[in-house]
């Protein structure tokens, strides 16, 4: 059986209590059929390799939380982009700290990252090196705390510290992530990027280094809008979509009428669940976020509603569903 993402935090603590230095690296979207693709880069093949089964959803939000806070999705509760907050009653986005206004939210970050966070918990230093770009940030103020963060402006000056520190130093690295949304994961673009980190890692000695993915990415187009489809929709909605487009979260009155008219209009473009199924053992912070029913689109396809634009619709690569493409990722290890 593949390892789970949730059990990489105890992994990499662990190699703290082994080793003096290192190095952990979160390269957001390179999953594993991208290290497939680029099995022969000269980096990779120093590393020892082995494939992670994502959590669902397949998402930046969930992952990072699950690193910072060593719980598994289901216990930390931040699942996805866009979630519905008990504290405001209405859909939040975590990562940028923000309302579905894009107003900044008033809350204390701890209500969203639960403590002691994975850096607290090690027994070493941590240093966390973040892009500048989102770098300070209210959500990584509580997210890294334990950790000294020090933001970089390009990932050869952030992968030039590693091995610099005693204890452990985290980067995270959105640019291949950003690739993929922009231009798609079988594109040219993409590949750049992924080969851009690779080549500077390919630098690093002197320190044992874990890398990582969060998940994967595919390429989307087709756009189905839930609304249209069943205009009686927003007569059910209690709040605006949570998730994303190829996790389309709604939170709604009579759930199972809704999985069956969605359903219905929808056939094979995509499958309609209740949200509940999806997830093993939720939490109390999962239970009070989740939405009711969720519309995971087919391959290639995206899923939202007209009545709330959102920029997403523009992505040629996306992720956040079940396929393989999306949510198998990895780990490789590197003795110093």
């Amino acid at each position: 059986m593949a390892t789970g993402f949730a059990e990489l935090p105890q992994r990499f603590a662990a190699l703290t209590r082994e080793h003096e230095r290192v190095a952990v690296v979160l390269l957001d979207a390179f999953g594993w059929k991208f290290v497939q693709r680029h099995a022969d880069h000269p980096f990779l093949q120093r590393l020892a390799i082995e494939p992670v089964a994502s959590q669902f959803p397949s998402t930046t939000t969930a992952h990072l939380t699950t690193l910072y806070s060593g719980l598994p999705v289901g216990e930390h509760g931040l699942y996805e982009w866009q979630i519905y907050e008990p504290a405001v009653d209405g859909i939040v986005l975590p990562l940028p700290f923000v309302d579905q206004q894009g107003e900044p939210l008033t809350l204390d970050p701890k209500t969203f990252v639960p403590s002691p966070t994975f850096f607290e918990q090690l027994e070493v230093p941590a240093t966390a090196l973040q892009p500048q770009a989102i770098w300070p940030s209210t959500y990584s103020s509580a997210a890294l705390a334990g950790a000294s963060v020090v933001p970089f402006a390009t990932f050869e000056e952030a992968a030039a510290q590693l091995g610099t520190r005693d204890g452990l130093t985290y980067v995270y690295w959105d640019a291949i992530d950003a690739a993929g949304h922009r231009f798609g994961p079988s594109s040219a673009e993409f590949d750049a990027a992924a080969l851009h980190a690779l080549d500077a890692l390919d630098e690093v000695r002197d320190t044992v280094i874990a890398v990582t993915a969060d998940h994967g990415q595919l390429d989307v187009g087709e756009i189905d809008y839930l609304d249209a489809l069943w205009p009686p929709l927003t007569e059910h909605l209690r709040h605006g979509p949570a998730g994303s487009a190829r996790d389309c979260f709604l939170h709604v009155n009579d759930p199972e009428t809704v999985v069956g008219e969605l359903a219905n209009a929808l056939g094979e473009r995509a499958e309609v669940r209740l949200a509940s199924e999806l997830f093993d053992d939720p939490g109390p912070r999962l239970r009070a976020r989740l939405a009711d029913v969720c519309v995971l689109p087919a391959p290639g396809r995206m899923a939202w509603l007209e009545a709330y634009p959102s920029r997403q619709l523009r992505f040629k690569g996306h992720h956040g569903g079940l396929t393989p493409e999306e949510s198998q990722t990895w780990i490789g290890i590197m003795q110093a």
